[in-house]
Protein backbone atom coordinates (compact mmCIF):
# COMPACT_ATOMS: atom_id res chain seq x y z
CA UNK A 1 0.00 0.00 0.00
CA UNK A 2 1.42 3.59 -0.65
CA UNK A 3 0.88 4.59 3.24
CA UNK A 4 2.82 1.71 4.32
CA UNK A 5 5.93 2.51 6.50
CA UNK A 6 8.78 -0.05 6.09
CA UNK A 7 10.89 -1.19 8.76
CA UNK A 8 13.41 1.52 8.64
CA UNK A 9 11.15 4.13 9.96
CA UNK A 10 11.02 6.87 7.03
CA UNK A 11 8.13 8.49 6.47
CA UNK A 12 5.90 7.64 3.37
CA UNK A 13 2.51 9.11 1.77
CA UNK A 14 -0.48 7.96 2.86
CA UNK A 15 -1.72 7.71 -0.61
CA UNK A 16 -0.57 7.49 -4.15
CA UNK A 17 -3.14 10.84 -4.75
CA UNK A 18 -1.30 12.20 -1.95
CA UNK A 19 2.27 12.11 -3.86
CA UNK A 20 1.01 13.18 -6.77
CA UNK A 21 -0.99 16.43 -5.16
CA UNK A 22 2.77 16.91 -3.23
CA UNK A 23 4.45 17.12 -6.71
CA UNK A 24 2.54 19.11 -8.75
CA UNK A 25 2.28 21.52 -6.22
CA UNK A 26 6.44 21.76 -6.11
CA UNK A 27 5.93 22.19 -9.87
CA UNK A 28 3.28 24.33 -9.65
CA UNK A 29 4.64 27.45 -8.47
CA UNK A 30 5.34 31.37 -9.63
CA UNK A 31 6.66 29.85 -12.65
CA UNK A 32 3.52 28.96 -14.10
CA UNK A 33 1.32 31.94 -12.57
CA UNK A 34 3.72 34.58 -13.32
CA UNK A 35 6.75 33.76 -15.55
CA UNK A 36 5.27 31.32 -17.96
CA UNK A 37 2.67 34.15 -19.12
CA UNK A 38 5.03 36.59 -19.55
CA UNK A 39 7.59 34.75 -21.48
CA UNK A 40 4.80 33.27 -23.17
CA UNK A 41 3.90 37.02 -24.40
CA UNK A 42 7.41 37.75 -25.27
CA UNK A 43 7.81 35.33 -27.42
CA UNK A 44 4.80 35.57 -29.61
CA UNK A 45 2.23 33.31 -27.97
CA UNK A 46 1.31 30.12 -30.14
CA UNK A 47 4.09 28.68 -31.68
CA UNK A 48 6.08 28.95 -28.29
CA UNK A 49 3.21 27.10 -26.34
CA UNK A 50 3.19 24.29 -28.91
CA UNK A 51 7.23 24.15 -28.95
CA UNK A 52 7.13 24.10 -25.20
CA UNK A 53 4.74 21.16 -24.84
CA UNK A 54 6.58 19.26 -27.06
CA UNK A 55 9.67 20.32 -24.92
CA UNK A 56 7.61 18.78 -21.82
CA UNK A 57 7.29 15.27 -23.34
CA UNK A 58 10.84 15.14 -24.52
CA UNK A 59 12.93 16.71 -21.83
CA UNK A 60 10.59 17.15 -18.70
CA UNK A 61 8.70 14.54 -18.50
CA UNK A 62 11.42 11.77 -19.13
CA UNK A 63 13.91 14.02 -16.39
CA UNK A 64 11.26 13.72 -14.02
CA UNK A 65 10.60 10.17 -14.53
CA UNK A 66 14.64 9.69 -13.58
CA UNK A 67 14.08 12.17 -10.64
CA UNK A 68 11.20 9.69 -9.00
CA UNK A 69 12.80 6.50 -10.07
CA UNK A 70 16.32 7.55 -8.09
CA UNK A 71 14.65 8.67 -5.02
CA UNK A 72 11.67 5.58 -4.63
CA UNK A 73 14.38 3.18 -5.61
CA UNK A 74 17.04 4.71 -2.89
CA UNK A 75 14.75 5.80 -0.31
CA UNK A 76 16.87 8.94 0.67
CA UNK A 77 17.03 12.10 -0.57
CA UNK A 78 19.44 13.26 -3.16
CA UNK A 79 22.79 13.62 -1.35
CA UNK A 80 22.03 9.92 0.18
CA UNK A 81 20.57 8.46 -3.08
CA UNK A 82 23.08 8.11 -5.34
CA UNK A 83 25.45 6.59 -1.69
CA UNK A 84 22.69 4.08 -1.26
CA UNK A 85 22.11 2.95 -4.97
CA UNK A 86 26.27 2.50 -5.76
CA UNK A 87 26.88 0.80 -2.33
CA UNK A 88 28.54 3.60 -0.74
CA UNK A 89 30.89 6.86 -1.60
CA UNK A 90 30.41 7.96 -5.21
CA UNK A 91 30.96 10.72 -7.08
CA UNK A 92 27.90 11.16 -8.33
CA UNK A 93 26.51 12.47 -4.97
CA UNK A 94 27.30 15.51 -6.30
CA UNK A 95 24.37 15.59 -8.50
CA UNK A 96 22.84 15.05 -5.43
CA UNK A 97 24.62 17.99 -3.49
CA UNK A 98 24.11 20.49 -6.81
CA UNK A 99 20.31 19.58 -6.35
CA UNK A 100 20.48 20.37 -2.54
CA UNK A 101 22.62 23.63 -3.01
CA UNK A 102 20.01 24.70 -5.73
CA UNK A 103 17.08 24.61 -3.80
CA UNK A 104 18.60 26.30 -1.07
CA UNK A 105 19.72 29.38 -3.36
CA UNK A 106 16.34 29.32 -5.08
CA UNK A 107 14.18 29.67 -1.90
CA UNK A 108 16.35 32.86 -0.57
CA UNK A 109 14.93 34.67 -3.56
CA UNK A 110 12.12 32.81 -3.51
CA UNK A 111 10.64 33.82 -0.39
CA UNK A 112 11.08 36.92 -1.13
CA UNK A 113 8.81 36.81 -4.81
CA UNK A 114 6.41 34.83 -2.64
CA UNK A 115 6.46 37.88 0.49
CA UNK A 116 5.00 39.98 -2.29
CA UNK A 117 2.74 38.18 -3.06
CA UNK A 118 1.56 38.35 0.14
CA UNK A 119 1.93 42.16 -0.06
CA UNK A 120 -0.35 42.21 -2.67
CA UNK A 121 -3.05 40.20 -1.34
CA UNK A 122 -3.32 42.36 1.66
CA UNK A 123 -3.03 45.52 -0.32
CA UNK A 124 -6.23 44.11 -2.68
CA UNK A 125 -8.21 43.55 0.25
CA UNK A 126 -7.88 46.73 1.06
CA UNK A 127 -8.46 47.75 -1.83
CA UNK A 128 -5.29 49.84 -2.81
CA UNK A 129 -5.85 50.57 -6.25
CA UNK A 130 -9.20 52.75 -5.42
CA UNK A 131 -6.95 55.54 -4.20
CA UNK A 132 -4.52 55.04 -7.21
CA UNK A 133 -7.70 55.45 -9.65
CA UNK A 134 -9.28 58.26 -8.00
CA UNK A 135 -6.06 60.02 -8.46
CA UNK A 136 -5.65 59.29 -11.77
CA UNK A 137 -8.85 60.49 -12.41
CA UNK A 138 -8.47 63.60 -11.14
CA UNK A 139 -5.57 64.23 -12.91
CA UNK A 140 -7.01 63.06 -15.88
CA UNK A 141 -9.68 65.79 -15.98
CA UNK A 142 -7.54 68.32 -15.24
CA UNK A 143 -5.14 67.38 -18.28
CA UNK A 144 -8.37 67.51 -20.54
CA UNK A 145 -9.22 71.17 -18.85
CA UNK A 146 -5.95 72.90 -18.86
CA UNK A 147 -4.44 71.26 -22.24
CA UNK A 148 -5.34 73.13 -26.04
CA UNK A 149 -6.93 70.58 -28.35
CA UNK A 150 -3.79 70.07 -30.66
CA UNK A 151 -1.49 69.01 -27.60
CA UNK A 152 -4.03 66.45 -26.78
CA UNK A 153 -4.82 65.39 -30.40
CA UNK A 154 -0.39 64.92 -30.63
CA UNK A 155 -1.04 63.07 -27.17
CA UNK A 156 -3.75 60.77 -28.48
CA UNK A 157 -1.77 60.17 -32.11
CA UNK A 158 1.26 59.30 -30.01
CA UNK A 159 -0.46 56.74 -28.09
CA UNK A 160 -2.34 54.80 -31.05
CA UNK A 161 0.94 54.70 -33.11
CA UNK A 162 2.89 53.08 -30.71
CA UNK A 163 0.50 50.60 -29.65
CA UNK A 164 -0.25 49.89 -33.51
CA UNK A 165 3.07 49.82 -34.84
CA UNK A 166 4.41 47.81 -31.68
CA UNK A 167 3.52 44.47 -33.08
CA UNK A 168 5.35 45.35 -36.56
CA UNK A 169 8.47 46.79 -34.69
CA UNK A 170 8.86 43.48 -32.41
CA UNK A 171 8.52 41.44 -35.61
CA UNK A 172 11.10 43.71 -37.03
CA UNK A 173 13.47 44.03 -34.22
CA UNK A 174 13.49 40.13 -34.11
CA UNK A 175 16.12 40.31 -37.00
CA UNK A 176 18.95 41.82 -34.92
CA UNK A 177 20.65 39.33 -32.55
CA UNK A 178 21.84 40.05 -29.28
CA UNK A 179 25.41 40.92 -30.39
CA UNK A 180 24.30 43.02 -33.13
CA UNK A 181 22.29 44.85 -30.86
CA UNK A 182 25.09 45.82 -28.48
CA UNK A 183 27.68 46.13 -31.01
CA UNK A 184 25.08 48.29 -32.75
CA UNK A 185 24.77 50.65 -29.25
CA UNK A 186 28.66 50.68 -28.49
CA UNK A 187 29.02 52.39 -32.08
CA UNK A 188 26.65 55.15 -31.66
CA UNK A 189 27.97 55.81 -28.30
CA UNK A 190 31.60 55.90 -29.71
CA UNK A 191 30.09 58.24 -32.71
CA UNK A 192 28.15 60.72 -30.05
CA UNK A 193 30.77 61.04 -27.55
CA UNK A 194 33.50 62.24 -30.95
CA UNK A 195 33.78 65.98 -32.05
CA UNK A 196 33.94 64.97 -35.27
CA UNK A 197 31.10 62.08 -36.04
CA UNK A 198 32.07 61.52 -39.64
CA UNK A 199 35.41 60.59 -39.11
CA UNK A 200 34.78 58.60 -35.85
CA UNK A 201 31.89 56.48 -38.06
CA UNK A 202 34.69 56.24 -40.99
CA UNK A 203 37.43 55.19 -38.44
CA UNK A 204 35.05 52.47 -36.75
CA UNK A 205 33.63 50.89 -39.61
CA UNK A 206 36.79 50.18 -41.05
CA UNK A 207 36.29 47.06 -39.49
CA UNK A 208 34.17 44.75 -41.91
CA UNK A 209 32.00 42.97 -39.07
CA UNK A 210 31.08 46.23 -37.60
CA UNK A 211 30.14 47.63 -40.64
CA UNK A 212 28.04 44.44 -41.73
CA UNK A 213 26.33 44.62 -38.41
CA UNK A 214 25.82 48.76 -38.99
CA UNK A 215 24.53 48.22 -42.17
CA UNK A 216 21.67 45.41 -40.97
CA UNK A 217 20.63 47.68 -37.90
CA UNK A 218 20.07 50.56 -39.78
CA UNK A 219 18.20 48.45 -42.99
CA UNK A 220 16.00 47.18 -40.07
CA UNK A 221 15.65 50.75 -38.27
CA UNK A 222 14.52 52.18 -41.90
CA UNK A 223 12.17 49.52 -42.53
CA UNK A 224 10.41 50.50 -38.25
CA UNK A 225 10.60 54.13 -39.97
CA UNK A 226 8.69 53.32 -42.95
CA UNK A 227 6.33 51.41 -41.00
CA UNK A 228 5.35 53.92 -38.35
CA UNK A 229 5.06 56.67 -41.39
CA UNK A 230 3.03 54.67 -42.70
CA UNK A 231 0.55 53.86 -39.52
CA UNK A 232 0.96 57.85 -38.57
CA UNK A 233 -0.50 58.88 -41.38
CA UNK A 234 -3.89 56.83 -40.80
CA UNK A 235 -3.42 57.17 -37.14
CA UNK A 236 -3.54 61.39 -37.77
CA UNK A 237 -6.60 61.29 -40.47
CA UNK A 238 -8.61 59.11 -37.74
CA UNK A 239 -8.11 61.75 -34.87
CA UNK A 240 -8.06 64.73 -36.55
CA UNK A 241 -11.74 63.39 -37.96
CA UNK A 242 -13.16 62.74 -34.89
CA UNK A 243 -15.21 65.17 -33.14
CA UNK A 244 -14.60 67.23 -29.98
CA UNK A 245 -16.93 64.82 -27.53
CA UNK A 246 -15.04 61.80 -28.57
CA UNK A 247 -11.82 63.14 -29.11
CA UNK A 248 -12.11 64.03 -24.70
CA UNK A 249 -13.28 60.41 -23.81
CA UNK A 250 -10.61 58.75 -25.75
CA UNK A 251 -7.85 60.99 -24.65
CA UNK A 252 -9.55 60.30 -20.90
CA UNK A 253 -9.28 56.47 -21.29
CA UNK A 254 -5.52 56.84 -22.36
CA UNK A 255 -4.40 59.01 -20.23
CA UNK A 256 -5.95 57.70 -16.92
CA UNK A 257 -4.34 54.79 -17.56
CA UNK A 258 -1.03 56.13 -18.55
CA UNK A 259 -1.29 57.61 -15.18
CA UNK A 260 -2.87 54.40 -13.16
CA UNK A 261 -0.19 52.08 -14.79
CA UNK A 262 2.92 55.06 -13.81
CA UNK A 263 1.12 55.22 -9.89
CA UNK A 264 1.22 51.41 -9.74
CA UNK A 265 4.71 51.54 -10.78
CA UNK A 266 5.28 53.79 -8.25
CA UNK A 267 3.76 50.94 -5.34
CA UNK A 268 5.75 48.10 -6.81
CA UNK A 269 8.86 50.58 -6.88
CA UNK A 270 8.42 51.59 -3.20
CA UNK A 271 7.62 47.53 -2.06
CA UNK A 272 11.41 46.71 -3.83
CA UNK A 273 13.35 49.30 -2.68
CA UNK A 274 12.06 48.95 1.16
CA UNK A 275 14.81 45.95 2.28
CA UNK A 276 12.78 45.84 5.85
CA UNK A 277 9.08 45.44 3.85
CA UNK A 278 10.22 42.76 1.89
CA UNK A 279 12.09 40.92 4.60
CA UNK A 280 9.06 41.16 6.97
CA UNK A 281 6.91 39.32 4.02
CA UNK A 282 9.93 36.61 3.57
CA UNK A 283 9.89 35.86 7.50
CA UNK A 284 6.35 35.58 7.84
CA UNK A 285 5.97 33.23 4.22
CA UNK A 286 9.37 31.04 5.81
CA UNK A 287 7.47 30.72 9.28
CA UNK A 288 4.26 29.52 7.64
CA UNK A 289 6.22 26.99 5.31
CA UNK A 290 8.26 26.06 8.17
CA UNK A 291 5.83 24.90 10.28
CA UNK A 292 3.89 22.93 7.46
CA UNK A 293 7.38 21.04 6.86
CA UNK A 294 7.59 20.53 10.25
CA UNK A 295 4.62 18.49 10.90
CA UNK A 296 5.77 15.47 8.64
CA UNK A 297 5.54 14.40 5.21
CA UNK A 298 2.03 12.63 5.52
CA UNK A 299 0.65 15.28 8.42
CA UNK A 300 2.64 18.12 7.30
CA UNK A 301 3.38 18.32 3.56
CA UNK A 302 0.61 15.94 2.13
CA UNK A 303 -2.27 16.81 4.09
CA UNK A 304 -1.09 21.21 3.34
CA UNK A 305 -1.31 20.19 -0.87
CA UNK A 306 -4.11 17.98 -0.07
CA UNK A 307 -6.11 21.66 0.49
CA UNK A 308 -3.52 23.70 -1.09
CA UNK A 309 -3.99 22.48 -4.78
CA UNK A 310 -7.49 22.43 -5.20
CA UNK A 311 -7.85 26.16 -3.77
CA UNK A 312 -5.64 26.69 -6.28
CA UNK A 313 -7.04 25.21 -9.25
CA UNK A 314 -10.86 26.39 -8.11
CA UNK A 315 -9.12 29.92 -7.87
CA UNK A 316 -7.40 29.58 -11.07
CA UNK A 317 -11.02 28.53 -13.02
CA UNK A 318 -12.66 31.26 -11.25
CA UNK A 319 -10.39 33.13 -12.73
CA UNK A 320 -10.47 32.26 -16.42
CA UNK A 321 -14.73 31.95 -16.42
CA UNK A 322 -14.51 35.87 -15.51
CA UNK A 323 -11.91 36.13 -18.69
CA UNK A 324 -14.69 34.21 -20.76
CA UNK A 325 -16.74 36.65 -20.84
CA UNK A 326 -14.25 39.30 -21.47
CA UNK A 327 -14.07 41.03 -24.60
CA UNK A 328 -10.75 40.15 -25.11
CA UNK A 329 -10.99 36.35 -24.10
CA UNK A 330 -10.93 35.15 -28.41
CA UNK A 331 -8.12 37.29 -28.47
CA UNK A 332 -6.20 35.74 -25.73
CA UNK A 333 -7.05 31.74 -26.98
CA UNK A 334 -5.97 32.85 -30.59
CA UNK A 335 -2.85 34.69 -29.11
CA UNK A 336 -2.50 31.43 -26.96
CA UNK A 337 -3.11 28.72 -29.07
CA UNK A 338 -2.65 30.42 -33.02
CA UNK A 339 1.18 29.52 -33.93
CA UNK A 340 2.69 32.19 -36.09
CA UNK A 341 6.66 31.25 -36.63
CA UNK A 342 7.44 34.87 -37.34
CA UNK A 343 6.76 35.98 -33.85
CA UNK A 344 8.88 33.22 -32.72
CA UNK A 345 12.81 34.12 -32.72
CA UNK A 346 15.31 31.04 -32.80
CA UNK A 347 16.17 31.51 -29.24
CA UNK A 348 12.54 31.52 -27.88
CA UNK A 349 12.54 27.70 -28.99
CA UNK A 350 15.67 26.93 -26.29
CA UNK A 351 13.50 29.52 -24.00
CA UNK A 352 10.36 27.10 -24.25
CA UNK A 353 12.70 23.95 -23.71
CA UNK A 354 14.69 25.47 -20.66
CA UNK A 355 11.44 26.38 -19.28
CA UNK A 356 9.95 23.17 -19.63
CA UNK A 357 12.76 21.84 -17.94
CA UNK A 358 12.72 23.90 -14.95
CA UNK A 359 8.92 24.48 -14.49
CA UNK A 360 8.72 20.95 -13.54
CA UNK A 361 11.00 21.73 -10.37
CA UNK A 362 13.52 19.22 -11.96
CA UNK A 363 17.57 19.67 -11.09
CA UNK A 364 16.71 20.74 -7.77
CA UNK A 365 16.29 17.49 -6.12
CA UNK A 366 12.56 17.45 -5.33
CA UNK A 367 11.37 15.73 -7.77
CA UNK A 368 13.86 12.74 -5.89
CA UNK A 369 12.74 13.47 -2.58
CA UNK A 370 9.02 13.14 -2.88
CA UNK A 371 9.88 10.19 -4.74
CA UNK A 372 11.78 8.42 -2.18
CA UNK A 373 8.41 8.94 0.08
CA UNK A 374 6.85 6.43 -1.85
CA UNK A 375 6.99 2.73 -0.16
CA UNK A 376 5.48 1.09 -3.88
CA UNK A 377 7.14 -0.06 -7.07
CA UNK A 378 4.16 0.79 -9.40
CA UNK A 379 2.66 3.41 -11.08
CA UNK A 380 5.87 5.65 -12.04
CA UNK A 381 4.93 6.39 -15.46
CA UNK A 382 1.93 6.75 -14.91
CA UNK A 383 2.19 9.30 -11.71
CA UNK A 384 4.76 11.56 -13.65
CA UNK A 385 2.69 11.93 -16.42
CA UNK A 386 -0.86 13.10 -14.12
CA UNK A 387 1.81 15.30 -12.46
CA UNK A 388 3.66 16.65 -15.86
CA UNK A 389 -0.28 17.21 -17.11
CA UNK A 390 -1.27 19.44 -13.87
CA UNK A 391 1.73 21.12 -13.73
CA UNK A 392 1.39 22.42 -17.95
CA UNK A 393 -2.60 22.70 -17.72
CA UNK A 394 -2.53 25.21 -14.83
CA UNK A 395 0.34 27.17 -16.75
CA UNK A 396 -1.77 27.28 -19.89
CA UNK A 397 -4.96 28.50 -17.63
CA UNK A 398 -2.39 31.06 -16.55
CA UNK A 399 -2.52 32.79 -19.68
CA UNK A 400 -6.02 32.25 -20.33
CA UNK A 401 -6.76 34.15 -17.09
CA UNK A 402 -4.22 37.03 -17.67
CA UNK A 403 -3.98 37.20 -21.20
CA UNK A 404 -7.71 37.98 -21.75
CA UNK A 405 -8.03 40.84 -18.44
CA UNK A 406 -4.53 42.24 -20.85
CA UNK A 407 -5.88 42.08 -23.95
CA UNK A 408 -9.65 43.57 -22.15
CA UNK A 409 -8.32 46.38 -20.90
CA UNK A 410 -5.58 47.88 -22.70
CA UNK A 411 -2.68 46.09 -21.61
CA UNK A 412 0.06 44.64 -23.16
CA UNK A 413 0.68 40.90 -22.97
CA UNK A 414 4.48 41.05 -23.92
CA UNK A 415 5.13 43.22 -20.50
CA UNK A 416 7.45 40.96 -18.92
CA UNK A 417 7.98 40.54 -15.48
CA UNK A 418 5.88 43.80 -14.53
CA UNK A 419 2.91 41.52 -16.21
CA UNK A 420 1.75 40.13 -12.96
CA UNK A 421 2.75 43.15 -10.06
CA UNK A 422 1.85 46.33 -12.44
CA UNK A 423 -0.10 46.04 -15.43
CA UNK A 424 -2.82 43.21 -14.06
CA UNK A 425 -3.39 45.43 -11.07
CA UNK A 426 -3.90 48.31 -13.40
CA UNK A 427 -6.38 46.13 -15.14
CA UNK A 428 -8.09 45.22 -11.89
CA UNK A 429 -8.26 49.33 -11.26
CA UNK A 430 -9.73 49.62 -15.26
CA UNK A 431 -12.47 46.75 -14.30
CA UNK A 432 -14.02 49.36 -11.09
CA UNK A 433 -16.94 46.93 -9.39
CA UNK A 434 -15.47 43.41 -8.90
CA UNK A 435 -12.01 44.28 -9.57
CA UNK A 436 -11.33 44.23 -5.99
CA UNK A 437 -12.34 40.71 -5.39
CA UNK A 438 -10.14 39.35 -8.75
CA UNK A 439 -7.18 41.14 -7.19
CA UNK A 440 -7.89 39.41 -4.00
CA UNK A 441 -8.44 35.78 -5.71
CA UNK A 442 -5.55 36.85 -8.04
CA UNK A 443 -2.86 37.57 -5.62
CA UNK A 444 -3.85 34.62 -3.24
CA UNK A 445 -3.37 32.45 -5.97
CA UNK A 446 0.17 33.34 -6.54
CA UNK A 447 0.56 33.19 -2.90
CA UNK A 448 -0.60 29.57 -2.47
CA UNK A 449 1.35 28.40 -5.70
CA UNK A 450 4.22 29.88 -3.93
CA UNK A 451 4.00 27.89 -1.15
CA UNK A 452 2.95 24.55 -2.81
CA UNK A 453 7.03 24.95 -4.14
CA UNK A 454 8.29 26.11 -1.56
CA UNK A 455 7.85 23.52 0.43
CA UNK A 456 9.59 21.22 -1.72
CA UNK A 457 12.21 23.22 -1.64
CA UNK A 458 12.62 23.31 1.93
CA UNK A 459 12.03 19.83 2.40
CA UNK A 460 15.30 18.89 -0.49
CA UNK A 461 17.48 21.31 2.35
CA UNK A 462 15.68 19.60 5.50
CA UNK A 463 15.34 15.96 4.33
CA UNK A 464 19.42 16.27 4.04
CA UNK A 465 19.92 16.90 7.60
CA UNK A 466 16.94 14.15 8.44
CA UNK A 467 18.57 11.33 6.58
CA UNK A 468 22.53 12.16 6.77
CA UNK A 469 22.83 13.99 9.90
CA UNK A 470 19.67 11.93 11.89
CA UNK A 471 18.39 15.78 13.11
CA UNK A 472 14.95 15.57 14.35
CA UNK A 473 12.33 17.08 11.60
CA UNK A 474 11.53 20.28 13.10
CA UNK A 475 14.86 21.06 14.02
CA UNK A 476 15.90 20.11 10.50
CA UNK A 477 12.80 22.51 9.42
CA UNK A 478 13.58 25.28 11.90
CA UNK A 479 17.78 25.38 11.34
CA UNK A 480 17.13 24.98 6.90
CA UNK A 481 14.36 27.55 7.36
CA UNK A 482 16.68 30.44 9.70
CA UNK A 483 19.99 29.67 7.37
CA UNK A 484 17.81 30.58 4.44
CA UNK A 485 16.54 33.43 5.35
CA UNK A 486 19.36 34.74 6.50
CA UNK A 487 20.80 34.56 3.31
CA UNK A 488 17.48 36.07 1.89
CA UNK A 489 18.46 39.39 3.22
CA UNK A 490 20.98 40.17 0.14
CA UNK A 491 18.12 39.65 -1.81
CA UNK A 492 14.89 41.11 -0.40
CA UNK A 493 17.39 44.52 0.16
CA UNK A 494 18.61 44.32 -3.67
CA UNK A 495 16.41 47.37 -4.33
CA UNK A 496 17.32 49.10 -1.81
CA UNK A 497 19.29 51.93 -2.37
CA UNK A 498 20.58 52.46 1.44
CA UNK A 499 21.73 48.68 1.18
CA UNK A 500 25.20 47.63 2.13
CA UNK A 501 26.10 45.64 -1.13
CA UNK A 502 25.21 48.86 -3.29
CA UNK A 503 28.20 48.01 -5.21
CA UNK A 504 27.17 44.83 -6.61
CA UNK A 505 25.24 45.85 -9.60
CA UNK A 506 28.04 47.89 -10.14
CA UNK A 507 30.53 44.91 -10.00
CA UNK A 508 28.71 41.88 -11.40
CA UNK A 509 26.33 43.56 -14.29
CA UNK A 510 23.50 42.72 -11.94
CA UNK A 511 21.38 43.10 -8.75
CA UNK A 512 22.30 40.20 -5.72
CA UNK A 513 18.56 39.14 -6.61
CA UNK A 514 19.36 38.13 -10.45
CA UNK A 515 22.94 37.17 -9.66
CA UNK A 516 21.78 34.37 -7.79
CA UNK A 517 18.63 33.35 -9.96
CA UNK A 518 21.24 33.20 -12.88
CA UNK A 519 23.20 31.08 -10.94
CA UNK A 520 20.99 28.62 -9.75
CA UNK A 521 19.03 29.06 -13.00
CA UNK A 522 21.65 28.93 -15.87
CA UNK A 523 24.21 26.55 -14.22
CA UNK A 524 23.14 24.64 -11.42
CA UNK A 525 20.12 23.35 -12.78
CA UNK A 526 21.13 22.61 -16.19
CA UNK A 527 23.67 21.02 -15.05
CA UNK A 528 21.77 18.37 -12.11
CA UNK A 529 19.17 17.54 -14.69
CA UNK A 530 22.40 16.64 -17.14
CA UNK A 531 23.63 14.45 -14.78
CA UNK A 532 20.31 12.89 -13.23
CA UNK A 533 19.48 11.95 -17.10
CA UNK A 534 23.04 10.51 -17.64
CA UNK A 535 23.47 8.59 -13.85
CA UNK A 536 19.29 7.28 -15.03
CA UNK A 537 20.13 6.19 -18.27
CA UNK A 538 23.69 4.65 -18.25
CA UNK A 539 25.01 4.50 -14.37
CA UNK A 540 21.78 3.35 -12.68
CA UNK A 541 21.77 -0.75 -12.61
CA UNK A 542 19.53 -2.25 -14.81
CA UNK A 543 18.17 -4.24 -12.14
CA UNK A 544 16.81 -1.36 -10.39
CA UNK A 545 15.40 0.54 -13.26
CA UNK A 546 13.29 -2.77 -14.33
CA UNK A 547 12.04 -3.07 -10.64
CA UNK A 548 10.85 0.18 -10.13
CA UNK A 549 8.85 0.16 -13.76
CA UNK A 550 7.59 -3.70 -13.38
CA UNK A 551 4.34 -2.74 -14.31
CA UNK A 552 5.16 -0.48 -17.49
CA UNK A 553 4.86 -2.31 -20.55
CA UNK A 554 8.86 -2.97 -22.31
CA UNK A 555 8.29 -0.86 -25.08
CA UNK A 556 7.69 1.95 -23.47
CA UNK A 557 10.58 1.69 -20.95
CA UNK A 558 12.42 0.80 -24.20
CA UNK A 559 11.46 4.53 -25.32
CA UNK A 560 12.17 6.56 -22.01
CA UNK A 561 15.87 4.88 -22.26
CA UNK A 562 16.28 5.88 -25.56
CA UNK A 563 15.37 9.57 -24.45
CA UNK A 564 16.93 9.62 -20.95
CA UNK A 565 19.65 8.51 -22.86
CA UNK A 566 20.46 10.09 -25.55
CA UNK A 567 17.67 13.17 -26.76
CA UNK A 568 17.06 14.98 -23.27
CA UNK A 569 20.96 14.87 -22.70
CA UNK A 570 21.34 16.61 -25.77
CA UNK A 571 18.82 19.18 -25.64
CA UNK A 572 19.67 19.91 -21.86
CA UNK A 573 23.33 20.42 -22.95
CA UNK A 574 22.15 22.91 -25.72
CA UNK A 575 19.83 24.24 -23.32
CA UNK A 576 23.35 25.22 -21.11
CA UNK A 577 25.63 26.66 -23.85
CA UNK A 578 22.90 29.35 -25.02
CA UNK A 579 22.32 30.02 -21.13
CA UNK A 580 25.96 30.67 -20.22
CA UNK A 581 26.52 32.11 -23.44
CA UNK A 582 28.47 30.06 -25.17
CA UNK A 583 26.45 30.67 -28.45
CA UNK A 584 23.78 32.77 -29.57
CA UNK A 585 21.16 30.95 -32.06
CA UNK A 586 19.78 33.45 -32.96
CA UNK A 587 23.19 34.67 -34.42
CA UNK A 588 24.01 31.18 -35.56
CA UNK A 589 20.42 31.30 -37.45
CA UNK A 590 21.15 34.84 -38.84
CA UNK A 591 24.23 33.51 -40.82
CA UNK A 592 22.34 30.74 -42.57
Amino acid sequence: MAGQVKETGRSHWKSRFGFVLAAAGSAVGLGNIWKFPYITGENGGGLFVLIYLVCILLVGLPIMIAEIMIGRAAQKQPVGAFEELNGGKTVWSAAGWMGVLAGFIILSFYIVVAGWSMDYTLKSIVNFTQPIEKEAAAETDLYIATTDMESMQNYLIDRRLADQARMGESLLEREISKRQLEEFSRFQAAVAAADDSEEASRRLLTDPELEKTVTHVNAIQKQIDELREGIEEQVRADVTGITDEVLFQQVKMEKRRELVLSKVGVTFGNLYTNGWQSLMWAFLFMALTVGVVAGGVSAGIERACQILMPTLFALICTMVLYGAFQPGFSAAVSFVFSPDPSRLKPSGVLEALGHAFFTLSLGMGAMMTYGSYQSTKTGLFKEALMITFLDTLIALLACLMIFPITFSYGQEPTAGPGLVFMSMPLAFAEIGTGGMLLSILFFGLLFFAALTSALSLLEVCASYLIDQKDWSRPQAALATGIITLLVAVPSAFDGDPDTLLGTWHADYGKGFFDTVDHLASNWMLPLGGLLIAVYAGWVMPRKLQEAEVEDTPSWMFQGWLFVIRIVAPALVVVVLLQKVGIFDVDELVSRF
